[in-house]
């Protein structure tokens, strides 16, 4: 014992050392401490405590199996047990709190009766209201917001919380914030690797399994039913970033950071294509020609085909009008003979070269079916007027046949 009023009211502990003005004033039967510093350890009556430093552990009765190093280090602990606080004013305000390690200036310095809390680093765990328990913190001012939360984890440069009260929370990374319960947040701006060096992305797996993305969901399989019957999902681009896809383009969305955007989107009940570009089934044709949207290797396959008609001037009624140009017989005969194939009907090569269109060639067709109509119309009309004059004929010469010979 060394120092004014060291020990003084020891009486039977044992295996003490009190150095220090008041240093262990107050222990009588305490054993195996060790105090040393102004009052440290000044209240005490309990055994295997350490307290090193000026007034450290200065409050502290019943307390035992503390350390506290430090200028004012635990130095209102009266009753918490097996705590380790070291650094200037570290755990100060702690009274009956237990099993707690604060290192560091200041650290967990506003915790009171919160246990089972580690603190690492300066200001670490030292905030108004910072009094909960199963706390750890470590980092500069790491949790000092953590505003009666418990169970909360803390790693990094003022790593904390965004708001009190929070439980099983975790912010890993310089200034990482996390805001909700049960929620783990990885740094500010930070990417992570798992199975390698050089994180590109947010998450960047490497499984080492060529083929294999890494990445694994227990609770969603392919037997699990759709939640919506969109066209999107994700896929994976060729240098595997994980993007947005159309299942029925085949496009992707611009997740991958290179700006291409959708072919398509969903109008209604309609699938519509933003770009107004043909599209080709089939190989061997990278573009159509102008004035059509759709190419279709290989044919297509249909249980029915409906052509639209814009108006009613593209369909072929107007051959029945009274000022259509019906040709003669003869001027039809005369131009089949020159062109080998009907007035206003395309070639054979005309085909070839421009294809068929359907609306086009049935209001043809239906043109000359009605044409057609219009021809056996007139030549009814006259087989009928040369019924009448063969009829007029027979009875003139049924009558001459009448007539007495003479």
């Amino acid at each position: 014992m060394s120092g004014l009023d060291a020990g003084r009211n020891n009486t039977t502990g044992s295996f003490n050392v009190f150095t220090g003005h008041q240093a262990g004033m107050a222990n009588n039967a305490g054993n195996q401490n060790t105090l040393i510093g102004y009052q440290a350890g000044m209240a005490s009556t309990a055994s295997a405590n350490t307290m090193l430093g000026y007034r450290a552990g200065a409050s502290n009765t019943t307390g035992q199996f503390n350390t506290f190093m430090g200028v004012q280090a635990g130095v209102s602990n009266t009753t918490g047990s097996s705590n380790f606080i070291m650094g200037t004013n570290a755990g100060s305000a702690n009274t009956t709190g237990s099993a707690n390690f604060f290192l560091g200036d200041n650290a967990g310095a506003a915790n009171t009766t919160g246990g089972f809390n580690v603190y690492l680093g300066s200001n670490a765990g030292n905030g108004s209201g910072v009094n909960g328990s199963n706390n750890t913190a470590i980092g500069f001012e790491a949790g000092r917001l953590n505003s009666g939360g418990n169970t909360n984890t803390f790693v990094g440069f003022r790593a904390d919380a965004g708001f009190g009260n929070l439980t099983n929370a975790t912010a890993l990374g310089t200034n990482a914030r996390v805001d909700i319960s049960n929620a783990l947040v990885l740094g500010s701006g930070v990417n992570v690797g798992i199975g390698n060096s050089s994180p590109s992305a947010r998450l960047h797996l490497t499984s080492g399994v060529a083929n294999n993305s890494g990445l694994r969901l227990e609770n969603l399989t392919s037997a699990s039913p759709a939640a919506t019957n969109a066209s999107k999902f994700l896929t994976v681009d060729g240098s595997g970033n994980v993007v947005l896809a159309n299942y029925v383009a085949g496009a992707r969305v611009g997740a991958d950071g290179e700006g291409v955007e959708a072919l398509w989107q969903r109008k209604g009940d309609y699938l519509q294509s933003l770009k107004g570009e043909a599209i080709i089934i089939g190989q061997g044709v990278s573009k159509t020609p102008s004035g059509y949207s759709l190419y279709v290797g290989q044919g297509i396959l249909t249980e029915k085909v409906k052509v639209a008609v814009r108006n009613t001037a593209e369909w072929s009624d107007y051959v029945f009008g009274p000022t259509y140009k019906l040709r003669s017989l003869g001027e039809v005969e005369t131009y089949i003979q020159q062109h080998q194939h009907l007035p206003g009907v395309p070639s054979a090569q005309q085909m070839v070269e421009q294809g068929n269109d359907l609306h086009q060639t049935d209001a043809k067709l239906l043109e000359k079916i009605e044409e057609l109509t219009l021809y056996m119309i007139e030549q009814r009309t006259e087989l009928k007027a040369l019924q009448a004059q063969n009829k007029q004929m027979k009875k003139r010469l049924s009558l001459l046949e009448a007539k007495p010979k003479r």
